[in-house]
């Protein structure tokens, strides 16, 4: 008898010894997928968290963006109000007046750097932290006229372009040398020319295509050259390289934007008529782009030096004057910058007849002064919208939303290590009877990273 209770003592050891091990690999199954059901719960967590960021982020960006449509608006409505209007007898510097024949000085008729809309500004939607960069496209030179029907108009435009990428990175460490920019003027032409005849992609029929010559067709943004020879990614880029240089991306010097038009105008139909993108805005094209316009032959380049060291002198003040019945006029509130610094009046250009006042352009004679200013305007109307969003990540929210400089700055809105989103948007200012309607050209664009403002005299910022 005591040996067979053994044998059943032993039987249940190791049945108990069985069960145990079968309940620890059960235990561990039901971790596994409680595991598994956590995980995943808050990797949708994770995403529905990203999804609600990125949401409010864009709507943050349309909200802003509207503003700025309704802002660029108001510009030129304020021109049209004042178009025409004696400085004079509008209670202002009577010294300001024009010369009789001459077209009056009213800085309000015209777009310049001293432009609410030209300054950056920054502002915030709780959490979300938004800088807003505006330049108008009509400071940067329109490569469709390397379409031009005339061989010769073409082949000046082919120059063009080519010495506008020369200049537009010199001396950096990214320069474009002149062979390979007059190379990458003649790839853009032919991609343009040939393109329906080449072994790229058909494309349907649009309201750019020319019915007479079907294989000519119109780029929808200048990115669409980033495929052809000669042209790197980096060239569309803008950042800072070796000892803090600002380089900047091709874009930003040229453009395919300023050429808008509805239908076949007239200049009697009342609607704006395209001038081809020729003229470039001389009170904001970059220096590389006013002194890419025309070879050293043709004009020194002392005359485009000149036209910069213009823009940049300080505007000098009005003499305080008495309005009616002795009441002293009151002065218009000062600009700020995105720091809140005050922005001091420059001088700009508020007729192309006032390149009189710089030496080089007067000593020309008439019909090279004829050249130039069929080359320059002092109005934009088509306008590159550039809103950067950005939310503070767990590591840096409560950093403080403070800059010393512009460097660091621009460099906030393009770090990695947070969570940005840039936008573009490209639009057209039209004037429509007595109002203004904005046309989205690019309506929403999402960028790699923002770029950076082309400055006269970046060492000095």
């Amino acid at each position: 008898m005591k040996i067979f209770s053994k044998s059943l003592s032993g039987a249940r050891d190791a049945c108990q010894g069985a069960a145990l091990l079968m309940a620890f690999l059960v235990l561990i199954v039901i971790i596994a997928i409680v595991y598994q059901i956590n995980t995943v719960t808050l990797t949708d967590e994770r995403i529905t968290y990203n999804e609600i960021t990125r949401a409010q982020m864009d709507l943050a960006i349309e909200s802003v963006l509207l503003q700025t449509y309704e802002d660029l608006a108001e510009d030129a409505r304020a021109a049209q109000a004042s178009e025409g209007e004696d400085p004079a007898a509008a209670g202002g510097d009577p010294g300001a007046a024009s010369e009789p024949g001459e077209p009056p000085r009213n800085p309000d008729t015209v777009d310049s750097r001293m432009d609410r809309w030209y300054t950056p500004q920054s502002t915030s939607f709780g959490d979300i932290q938004l800088r807003i960069f505006v330049r108008d496209e009509n400071s940067k030179y329109n490569v469709l006229n390397l379409l031009q029907p005339d061989e010769l108009m073409a082949e000046q435009a082919v120059q063009r372009v080519a010495r506008i990428l020369d200049y537009a990175r010199g001396g950096t460490s990214e320069d474009i040398s002149s062979g390979d920019a007059e190379e990458m003027a003649l790839s853009m032409q032919s991609y343009m020319a040939e393109r329906l005849g080449s072994d790229q992609v058909p494309q349907p029929r649009l309201l750019t295509t020319d019915l007479e010559n079907e294989q000519q067709s119109v780029p929808f943004t200048f990115s669409e050259f980033r495929t052809l020879p000669g042209f790197e990614d980096v060239m569309f880029e803008d950042f800072f390289g070796e000892d803090d240089e600002r380089i900047h991306g091709i874009t930003s010097y040229l453009t395919v934007f300023t050429s808008p038009v509805v239908g076949e105008e007239e200049e009697a139909s009342g609607l704006p008529v395209g001038n081809g993108g020729w003229g470039v805005n001389v009170n904001t094209a970059p220096f590389a782009v006013l002194s890419g316009l025309f070879s050293g032959r043709e004009f020194p380049i002392s005359l485009w030096e000149a036209v910069r060291d213009y823009r940049n002198e300080a505007e000098d003040p009005l003499e305080d004057e008495e309005g009616e019945d002795g009441v002293e006029d009151v002065e218009p509130e000062p600009m700020l910058d995105e720091f809140g610094e005050e922005i001091f009046p420059k001088q700009i250009f508020d007729s192309l007849d006032e390149l009189e006042e710089i030496y080089d352009y007067e000593a020309l004679n008439e019909a090279e002064k004829s050249l130039i200013t069929e080359a320059l305007e002092v109005t934009s109307d088509v306008f590159e919208i550039v809103i950067a969003a950005r939310i503070s990540t767990a590591s840096d929210v409560n950093q403080r939303l403070e800059f010393e400089s512009r460097r660091e700055q621009e460099e906030y809105f393009r770090s990695g290590e947070h969570i940005v989103r840039v936008v573009r948007s490209v639009v057209w200012r039209r004037p429509v009877d007595d109002d203004v309607m904005i046309v989205p050209l690019v309506r929403w664009e999402v960028l790699d990273n923002a770029p950076l403002q082309v400055l006269d005299f970046p060492d000095e910022e």
